[in-house]
């Protein structure tokens, strides 16, 4: 039986001592406003630009710890320096969000879909729950409404010529959309969250879950259908727990513990399918018709998609009291904290290859900032001291 209260420890001393020290010290611009998106291992500035996306998950997460795990003024500070350069330079007047910016805030590219849209909306949302300033949530209200107008431009796709294209969805903007309307809970009422909830996740679960497999696709055509090509038929591994880990907050807000179950399916037989047994670790992406690999980066592995992993797979303890989840839990809790830690300097590396070796000399790049590092290391302390508390339980569960 694991130590759950050993563990939270662990988890807790990596975010206080380790992550948010790293952040609160070197992404601050305290010159243009905003945050570095680009850090090198040591914490030096690699380039100016500014990703909305990861702006935007810099201030939630750090308005969320405010909110959620220890009320530091500090961390409030960090989150309203970013929220005023998001409300100032994130959308155009029409509240649709940018892509990426300069260092000052000039846009440099448009949003191609509404993952952006989703990311600023919940760190208004985090920050009106932090202060009680009306702005934030009136800014919150506002892009949600320009947000769901914008999703279904882009799902309509009117402006591709279907003879010519074929248009495919990801897995990434439901899920975000899944977790921006989780934030929106207290800014909406209980009908609209509920029914727009449920959509979201009907669209998850009907769409892009394969049935025949009960794995998560991370491509689809527009009518759901699979793609046989190679990114078609991966299976991305982090995407998959963070999907997992989102949809357990949304069942334990419903009530809904059949789907709850199903999840907690999905995540053991990830684990069971991306396990690296000879050197450990989860890849990055797996084929799951188990075609050769192709691209090189597929094997690498993400110190985010482990810790993912464990959240998902914490969550899905608590609810669902699967004796798989612990054995699990501990296997890639070992690993991660064993590769991942700098015992340098403070942060952790972001990815490591197929010797264990760190392979990417950064600690912020433009597609992974802190927001699963810090959300995933605080949700999981406060889950692993919730889940010292439960009963132990036999084998005889069943998932179907």
């Amino acid at each position: 039986m694991l130590d759950f209260q050993k563990l939270s420890a662990s988890y807790q001393q990596a975010l206080l001592r380790q992550i948010v020290p790293f952040w609160l010290k070197h992404s601050r611009d305290e010159l243009c406003g905003g945050y570095f998106d680009y850090l090198a291992a040591t914490g030096e500035v690699i380039d100016g630009n500014k990703f909305v996306a990861l702006q935007a998950q810099q201030v939630w997460a750090f308005a969320w710890l405010y909110n959620t795990f220890d009320g530091q003024p500090a961390w409030l500070d960090h989150a309203r320096h970013g929220g005023r350069f998001l409300s100032q330079f994130a959308h155009n007047d029409t509240l649709n969000t940018y892509a990426e910016l300069d260092r000052r805030g000039r846009p440099v590219a448009p949003a191609s879909g509404i993952s952006s849209d989703c990311f600023t909306m919940m760190a208004y949302a985090q920050l009106h729950r932090a202060t009680g300033d009306d702005e934030w949530a009136m800014l919150a209200k506002q892009t949600l409404t320009q947000l769901l107008k914008r999703r279904e431009t882009f799902n309509k796709n009117d402006e591709l010529p279907t003879e010519r294209f074929q248009p495919i969805r990801h897995l990434s903007e439901p899920v975000a959309l899944l977790k921006a309307v989780q934030e929106m809970r207290l800014l909406l009422d209980e009908d609209s969250w509920k029914e727009s909830t449920k959509d979201v996740l009907q669209e998850i679960t009907g769409e892009f879950l394969d049935r025949r497999t009960d794995t998560l696709r991370e491509y689809i055509l527009p009518d759901g259908a699979f793609i046989n090509t190679p990114e078609g038929r991966r299976l991305n591994v982090g995407l998959t727990f963070q999907t997992a880990g989102y949809i357990l907050d949304a069942c334990l807000e419903l009530g809904n513990r059949k789907l709850a179950l199903q999840v907690t399916t999905w995540c053991l037989q990830m684990c069971a399918y991306a396990w690296n047994e000879m050197e450990g670790g989860f890849a990055h992406y797996i084929d799951f018709k188990k075609q050769p690999v192709v691209f090189p980066e597929w094997t690498q592995k993400w110190a985010w998609v482990h810790l993912e992993a464990i959240t998902a797979l914490t969550k899905s303890y608590f609810q669902t009291r699967h004796p798989d989840c612990p054995g699990w839990i501990k296997r890639i809790h070992d690993y991660t904290f064993q590769f991942f830690p700098d015992q340098r300097y403070t942060g952790w590396y972001l990815a490591i290859g197929q010797n264990n070796q760190p392979i990417v000399n950064a600690k912020a790049i433009a597609s992974i900032g802190c927001f699963s590092l810090i959300r995933c290391l605080a949700e999981t302390a406060q889950l692993l001291t919730k889940c010292g508390q439960l009963q132990p339980v036999g084998r005889n569960i069943r998932v179907n």
